[in-house]
């Protein structure tokens, strides 16, 4: 019985996490192939101030997928959801 369930939110995760993908595709006009280039933890918790920045919270690790001309990261959640990030929130170690 376990087994079904863990199928079925496995593909519920799937098909959210293709829907955030298109978004950011759509959203940043990304059309290059992601790839996470590093991973990093967030230092403080912030909020977005746009919806194009990625809400953190202190603690929480993150896919770094490209690298902007500013001091901002294209990262990606646990959750699937992409979004600018400041470097100076972000520790690479």
């Amino acid at each position: 019985r376990n087994i079904f369930k863990l199928k079925k939110s496995n593909a519920e995760k799937s098909k959210k996490m293709e829907k955030e993908e298109k978004f950011f595709r759509e959203t940043f006009m990304y059309d290059k192939e992601i790839n996470v280039i590093n991973t990093a933890t967030a230092e403080c918790s912030v909020p977005s101030k746009r919806r194009v920045d990625l809400p953190v919270t202190a603690g929480e690790q993150l896919d770094v997928i490209d690298v902007t001309e500013g001091n901002a990261v294209i990262c990606r959640n646990s959750e699937g959801r992409y979004g600018y990030v400041l470097v100076e929130h972000l520790n690479f170690r």
